[in-house]
C-alpha cells in the first residue's frame, strides 16, 4: 500500500486508489493527515479536536469528531488490506500493513539516507536520495489549510527540501554538470533568501562554468539579502567569494 501525505492525498492499493477528493472535506482530509503523520501512537481525542478546529472547538466536538472518523473510515475502507482506525480508550490509532509506503516518512528518511551515503564517499547513492526527498518535500503538505502543527509539518518539508538541494547541487559540482548545478543553487536562494550554503554553492557552480567574475554579484545579492535582517555574509562565504575570484 502506497500513502501520500504531500501534495495531493491519496491511497493506493492493489485494488484500487482513494483519491483525495474521496476523503470528506477539509475537515476529512486534516483529520486523515493527522492520523498518518502520527500513526505510530495514540491519539486523544481533544488532541485531535484541536488538529482539527484549532482554537475555534465547537460545543459538540466529540460527537462531530466520532462521526467524521466513521466517514474517513468509510472512505479508505475499500482499499484491502488498508488502513484500520481503531478507537483506543479516549483517542484513536492508525494502523497501516507492515510494508506501507508513506510519502512523507521515506522523504525523511531520504534525507538522512543522503549524509550517510556522503560520509561514505557514494555521491551517486546521495543524488539518488537527495532528488527523492526534494521531489516529495517540494509537493508542499495541505495547501490552503493552516494550524500550528500544518505549519510545523511545512517547516520540516522545507527544511527537507533545502538539505537536498544542497546535496543535488553538491554532487552536481563532483560530477563536473555546472549547468544543473547552478540551476539547484538558484532554486535553493530562491527556497531561502538567508542561507547563505545557497550563495556558496552558486559562486561555485558559476567559477565552474568559468564565469567566475559573476560571483561578484552573487556575492552582493547576499549580502543585499542579509543586510535586510541586519546580518553580513559569514566568514565561510567570505572563503568560498575570495576562493572562486582567485581561480
Amino acid at each position: 500500500m502506497r500513502v501520500t501525505v504531500c501534495g495531493e492525498l491519496r491511497v493506493e492499493g492493489s485494488n484500487g486508489i482513494v483519491w483525495q477528493r474521496e476523503l470528506p472535506g477539509r475537515l476529512g482530509r486534516r483529520l486523515w493527515s493527522y492520523l498518518v503523520l502520527n500513526r505510530r501512537r495514540v491519539m486523544a481525542n481533544d488532541e485531535l479536536a484541536t488538529a482539527l478546529w484549532g482554537d475555534a472547538v465547537p460545543d459538540a466536538w466529540e460527537s462531530s469528531l466520532h462521526a467524521l472518523v466513521s466517514r474517513v473510515r468509510h472512505a479508505v475502507s475499500r482499499i484491502d488490506p488498508g488502513p484500520v482506525i481503531r478507537p483506543t480508550g479516549a483517542g484513536y490509532a492508525l494502523s497501516l500493513p507492515t510494508d506501507t509506503f508513506v510519502d512523507r516518512e521515506r522523504a525523511w528518511d531520504a534525507i538522512h539516507h543522503v549524509r550517510a551515503t556522503q560520509r561514505r564517499g557514494d555521491l551517486a547513492g546521495a543524488f539518488a536520495e537527495a532528488v527523492i526527498a526534494n521531489e516529495i518535500a517540494a509537493r508542499g503538505f495541505l495547501p490552503g489549510e493552516s494550524g500550528e502543527w500544518i505549519e510545523a509539518e511545512r517547516r520540516l518539508l522545507r527544511g527537507i527540501e533545502v538539505q537536498a538541494l544542497e546535496a543535488v547541487v553538491e554532487a552536481e559540482l563532483a560530477r563536473d554538470r555546472p549547468a544543473e548545478a547552478e540551476r539547484a543553487a538558484r532554486s535553493l536562494i530562491g527556497l531561502d533568501a538567508l542561507r547563505e550554503s545557497g550563495y556558496r554553492l552558486l559562486m561555485r557552480s558559476l567559477a565552474l562554468a568559468g564565469n567566475a567574475g559573476a560571483a561578484v554579484d552573487v556575492m552582493a545579492e547576499c549580502r543585499a539579502a542579509l543586510a535586510a535582517v541586519g546580518a553580513t555574509p559569514g566568514e565561510e562565504t567570505d572563503r568560498v567569494f575570495r576562493s572562486v575570484l582567485g581561480r
